[in-house]
């Protein structure tokens, strides 16, 4: 199945997506959700997946995905370049990201006529307060997305390696443009909340490598870390959690998360850091939200026992604090070529041992 078609099937599935799951009685899966990000508790380990469509959560990201709102890539011929909202030029693959080439600030100087977007447009705020609404009277925790994505859109705009000399060379203007793009991130957490029945807000932001960060810890501190503070301030004010997507090995910068106030970390690769490690250094004081890893589980050689064992390792050490996390199937799995028999032997492992 490719990813047009797997972007069909979740348009058929979005019904049932939308309904309510099972939960104990006396709880809605809201209320799952919260217990196990503030470890409160949960009477069961809240979960979400899409093969089959089966959800604690409604997340908004994930439904504009399947409806085209933000990948409206798939007519475009493989290897032809398509410009979004943001001018950046990107490279179509066929699959769920496309490679910018083109970087209308790949020289700052450019910054003072750039013309920025929307953060996000009338119609998509009324598309997602149907949705919202929706999600609310199924009970379900209702998790809106950060439409700038501070860190992945700087590299669309600048190019990676524009982006480390800036860090150098051009500090001032770089300075600039990522307190405008914080700005806009915290105009689009302040739509959420003004909204309504939206619990979490959620940025996706990849910081690590596969054995380090990208840049040096001292200056993701200096440089970046104010302006994360400052918007997950703002989203504490407008009565959200705040949920960080933050792949690749990240484990230096994990205490900053925490002492910022990261109430969820949702990554996709635990095993690049170590589970046990995640768990001994940190269980307890974030709430972990993660798949199996998805470099290892994708390998033809892992079985589906292998599999069946790591998510009964994961759900042990993850889940013992009174909450802390949250199980889930990676969204995209036709990308990392995980198969769909693969991916349905997580659901039933994890349903197994903690979530049903």
């Amino acid at each position: 199945m490719d990813r047009k078609e797997c972007l069909d099937q979740r348009l058929r599935d979005l019904e049932t997506y939308l309904k309510p799951v099972s939960t104990p009685e006396g709880y809605t899966s809201r209320e799952i959700v919260r217990r196990a990000i503030e470890f409160d508790d949960p009477p069961r380990v809240p979960y979400t997946f899409l093969d089959p469509p089966e959800s604690d959560m409604l997340e908004l990201g994930l439904v504009a995905e399947a409806a085209g709102t933000f990948f409206e890539t798939s007519s475009v011929p493989v290897g032809e370049i398509y410009f979004d909202e943001w001018g950046v030029g990107q490279r179509a693959t066929g699959r769920a990201w496309g490679h910018p080439e083109v970087c209308p600030l790949a020289d700052l100087s450019a910054l003072e006529d750039y013309q920025f977007p929307p953060v996000l447009h009338p119609e998509m705020i009324a598309a997602a307060k149907a949705l919202v609404d929706l999600g609310n009277a199924a009970g379900k925790y209702v998790l809106g997305g950060d439409p700038v994505m501070g860190i992945e859109r700087l590299r669309m705009l600048m190019g990676f390696e524009n982006l480390m000399v800036a860090l150098y060379t051009d500090r001032d203007r770089l300075e600039i443009l990522l307190d405008k793009l914080t700005d806009m991130a915290i105009e689009g957490a302040g739509i959420w909340a003004e909204m309504g029945g939206v619990h979490g807000f959620v940025i996706v932001e990849d910081w690590g490598l596969q054995n380090s960060l990208q840049i040096r810890p001292e200056l993701w501190r200096e440089v970046f870390k104010p302006r994360y503070a400052r918007l997950i301030e703002a989203v504490h004010r407008g009565g959200m959690h705040h949920i960080w997507h933050c792949c690749g090995y990240i484990i230096d910068i994990i205490p900053d998360m925490i002492e910022m106030g990261v109430d969820a970390l949702q990554i996709d690769q635990p095993q690049v850091m170590g589970v046990d490690r995640l768990t001994e250094e940190f269980g307890g004081k974030i709430c972990f939200w993660n798949p199996v890893d998805i470099q290892w589980s994708a390998r033809a050689e892992v079985s589906n026992e292998e599999i069946r064992e790591e998510a009964m390792h994961m759900l042990d050490r993850f889940a013992r604090f009174g909450g802390g996390f949250i199980a889930k199937q990676y969204p995209q799995w036709w990308d990392i070529g995980l198969t769909s028999e693969k991916n349905h032997a997580i659901y039933e492992a994890f349903m197994e041992f903690g979530c049903a």
